[in-house]
């Protein structure tokens, strides 16, 4: 029988072919973007996602983290937007991708991501140095209403979590506030344990720590009831202000990713919930046990446009067309 290789070739390519693209998602490295400054609460949270991955081997490739802080989470948003069918990048983002292109007219709105899931709520707080005149919330409070704007509290960026905790708060004790954005939370911490600042309001877990070492005393918490780990600590609700805030860690890919990759982020998120790391972070910085998976990201975010539009609308962050 003749062999004739110059028939035999393109059958040969065509099936080598078929095997490279037949190879499992993901065949190299994802990019996590976190879009605040290293040490923050996303940044924390990201790097606790890529770890468990590693170490449970939930994912055949690494998870690397990227830090591209800046704009209240623009800078990051507008990187992982451009990636558009990319499955290869994905986000920690969540009211942030909603404030963002309302206060900025930027195009990254949540129609340019993919919702992959969302695995706790990272509670705000309010705190103070140790050695703060205002030992309670109703000190602070009396001060703020007393010398309006004098009072300064550390917040990350406008549009965020800590933002509208301190401006329900505004709204429901008549309190005026001077607020501070920082890159991010270990900053805005840094700048009360300084001097530089009266108050943060952020993430419990990024005062945790401080509040451990008695360098930060908590004056109160936006959740529906005292914390286990807390027991000391009343909420803000306990003390006449009916409010819950905080970060919702959910992720997000560019638009138009393949299904199949999609799917494989989704239950990667669903094993990270699900795993005792992630538990015992959960624990450590007093979350809220909070599980979406993508369809309900995505409700949750739809739910969120009209109370987020309204809340940016007062306090005259809304880009004016």
């Amino acid at each position: 029988m003749e062999f004739r290789f110059g028939l035999l070739a393109p059958i040969l390519i065509a099936a080598a072919a078929a095997t490279v693209n037949a190879q499992p998602y993901p065949t190299r490295h994802i990019e996590l973007v976190s879009p605040t400054g290293a040490g923050g609460g996303s940044d924390l949270v990201a790097r606790t996602v890529a770890e468990i991955v590693a170490k449970e081997k939930l994912l055949p490739q690494p998870i690397i983290v990227q830090n591209r802080a800046g704009g209240g989470g623009a800078v990051g948003q507008t990187y992982v937007a451009g990636k558009r069918g990319d499955p290869y990048i994905f986000i920690q983002a969540a009211i942030s991708l909603i404030s963002v292109p309302i206060r900025t007219g930027l195009d990254v709105g949540v129609d340019k991501f993919t919702a992959l899931g969302a695995i706790g709520m990272d509670l705000n707080s309010l705190s103070v140095s140790e050695d703060s005149p205002y030992r309670s919330l109703k000190d602070l409070l009396a001060a703020a209403r007393a010398k309006p704007k004098t009072i300064s509290v550390g917040i990350t960026f406008p549009g965020g979590s800590a933002h509208g905790m301190m401006h329900r708060l505004e709204k429901l004790s008549g309190a005026r506030f001077n607020l501070v954005s920082f890159k991010s939370g270990t900053e805005s911490v840094t700048a009360v344990m300084g001097g530089h600042i009266q108050a943060t309001a952020e993430n419990l877990g990024e005062v945790m720590s401080q509040v451990e070492t008695k360098k930060l005393r908590l004056l109160g918490v936006p959740s529906a009831n005292r914390l286990a780990g807390l027991p000391n600590v009343p909420t803000l609700k306990e003390q006449g202000f009916d409010i819950h805030a905080g970060g919702l860690r959910g992720f997000v890919a560019p638009a138009a990713i393949p299904r199949d990759a999609a799917k494989v982020l989704e239950d990667m998120l669903a094993k990270v919930h699900k795993s005792s790391a992630w538990r015992d972070y959960m624990a450590r910085n007093m979350y809220e046990d909070v599980y979406m998976n993508a369809e309900e990201l995505a409700r949750w975010l739809a739910a969120q446009q009209v109370e987020m539009t309204q809340f940016l609308t007062e306090m005259g962050l809304a880009l004016k067309k």
